[in-house]
């Protein structure tokens, strides 16, 4: 396990003493310290911190993959955020979990990983996707092929203004404040690939 909060670290070693006694767990308080450790041993999983403090959890889970490319990862936050599951997913983690669930469920997702799953948890938001008009669907589907306002006005033949109306839309049902932001969510939600 990656992670530098004693008190979060020594919960749930307790934790898992219980439930799952056969677990063997060995620390890393940093990144550094977690790459020295697997130069010298093979651990079954990794659970990584999304934030340490030498480096982000983001950036160790991808080189941990690149490195060890059959060692599941398994990343823990204290934030809800559907943006941070998908960036976990892209930079090699099988799981991403937050620190507020109980021990079983963190025990339950290790096991998942550990039997060739995936464990990336649903924030409670995900469940209400946004449901979008058809011209909606064609906006976000232009501003995934990375398209502006003028090129998008000129494809669906509608005033610039009725774009910029469409994306102010879009940004509110998917909880965004910029396109960016609007594309992770709707990727997250499965609304685009």
């Amino acid at each position: 396990m990656v992670e530098d909060h004693p008190l979060f670290r020594d919960g749930l070693t307790l934790a898992m003493a219980t439930l799952r006694p056969q677990w063997a767990i060995r620390f890393a308080h940093t990144a550094a310290q977690a790459l020295e450790y697997l130069a010298g041993e093979a651990p079954t999983i990794m659970l990584v911190d999304v934030g340490l403090p030498d480096a982000s959890g983001f950036t160790l889970v991808a080189t941990i993959a690149a490195s060890h490319p059959g060692l599941p990862q398994v990343m823990l936050s204290g934030r809800d955020d559907p943006a941070a599951r998908v960036l976990a997913a892209r930079h090699g983690a099988r799981g991403y979990i937050g620190k507020d669930k109980p021990a079983a469920a963190i025990a339950a997702a290790v096991d998942t990983v550990l039997a060739g799953g995936t464990a990336f948890e649903a924030a409670a938001d995900d469940a209400r996707c946004p449901t979008l008009t058809p011209r909606q669907q064609e906006v976000l589907a232009l501003l995934n092929d990375g398209h502006g306002n003028k090129e998008m006005r000129y494809r669906l033949g509608i005033a610039e203004r009725t774009v910029r109306a469409h994306l102010t839309e879009l940004f509110h049902l998917l909880g965004a404040n910029s396109r960016t932001q609007a594309l992770i969510r709707a990727r997250a939600l499965g609304l685009i690939a």
